[in-house]
């Protein structure tokens, strides 16, 4: 008898193949705008008048396309699932292609050179991957992401702290578009937000943030930050390029948290001796590889934050549909 759940030891060699398959097959989909075209079930035959393509290849795909989740079969033909036609409808606000396709490049560059990777034979020099001009060419896709996903999950883990309703100034490190601020302002219109970024980033954001009442400040958090006081400091996946260990970017944070302020983090909690969750594991493998492990193991970052002398922490791990993270909270002693 074949038990249900996990897929045994064969069974796990054998799926393992299906993942690029799944991967071209999405790749094709985003290319070629079948999404769009199967919005409302649709048969092979009229698709494929539609997109100049042959109704039996067609099919073929299609069928793959339902095999992998990505869209439904019906009786009067086939549409894109609803759960990613948000995600993958051109014109829809939380369109996220341009994302999947960024972090894509990101995951697998290099997968061709794993052995070499390892090995230590490859990308021994050259650009570093989470430099300024990387953060700048990537500023789209990551704004496509904080608008897509990432602020529903962001605003509750602030507008949840018990400081929330009384706090007057937050400052936002690294947060690569303006979509978290423009949120918290229609919750709270009189909140002082300051967003601080690297120099081609911030720049970015005011020119879309042209119109919202914040302070955008650019500059190296290891070598400058805003002078504050601020009563809410937030990190989101941020505190990876610390020059000096984790610790002592936790305390010039923490230097900059008014009295009674709180020091927020929401980053991955690597567990199991660094192996789980995968989706960071597997997923930041090859940047890893090419210029070092930068993912916090679990509790990490709230060590800091009483190395740093800060009380009262809170801890919660969190899924989310971007895998699982930690969210920690510290406070500084009114």
């Amino acid at each position: 008898m074949v038990s249900a759940g996990q897929p045994s030891g064969a069974g796990l060699l054998l799926q393992t193949l299906e993942g690029p398959i799944r991967h071209a097959l999405l790749d094709w989909a985003l290319e070629s705008g079948v999404f769009d075209f199967c919005e409302t079930p649709v048969t092979p035959y009229l698709l494929g008048q539609r997109m100049k393509l042959p109704a039996g290849p067609l099919m073929l795909a299609l069928r793959a396309l339902a095999a992998a989740g990505f869209m439904e079969a019906h009786e009067a033909g086939f549409r894109t699932a609803p759960g990613i036609l948000p995600f993958v409808q051109t014109g829809s606000p939380h369109n996220m292609v341009e994302t999947l396709r960024m972090m894509a490049r990101t995951r697998h560059t290099g997968l061709g050179q794993l052995g070499a990777l390892v090995a230590g034979g490859a990308f021994a020099s050259g650009a570093k991957l989470f430099d300024d001009a990387h953060w700048d060419a990537h500023h789209r896709s990551l704004a496509g992401f904080h608008r897509a996903i990432a602020t529903d999950t962001a605003a509750p883990c602030l507008t949840g702290l018990p400081e929330w309703s009384h706090a007057r100034s937050l400052l936002d490190i690294g947060p690569g578009s303006s979509a978290l601020a423009s949120r918290l302002l229609a919750l709270r219109p009189d909140l002082r937000i300051t967003l601080f970024d690297l120099p081609p980033v911030a720049e970015r954001i005011r020119d879309e943030a042209a119109n919202l009442p914040i302070t955008i400040m650019s500059g190296n958090y290891n070598q400058t930050l805003p002078e504050g006081p601020f009563d809410i400091i937030w990190c989101s996946m941020s505190l990876y390029f610390h020059d000096k260990g984790l610790p002592a970017l936790i305390g010039r944070l923490a230097d900059h948290l008014a009295p009674g302020g709180v020091l927020v983090s929401f980053h991955e909690a690597l567990s199991d001796h660094r192996s789980a969750p995968p989706e960071h594991v597997l997923g930041r493998l090859i940047p890893a590889l090419r210029q070092g492990d930068v993912s916090f193991a679990d509790g990490e970052i709230v060590d800091a934050m009483a190395g740093a002398e800060l009380v009262r922490p809170t801890s919660e791990h969190l899924s989310t549909p971007f895998g699982r993270f930690r969210l920690d909270a510290a406070r500084k002693e009114a």
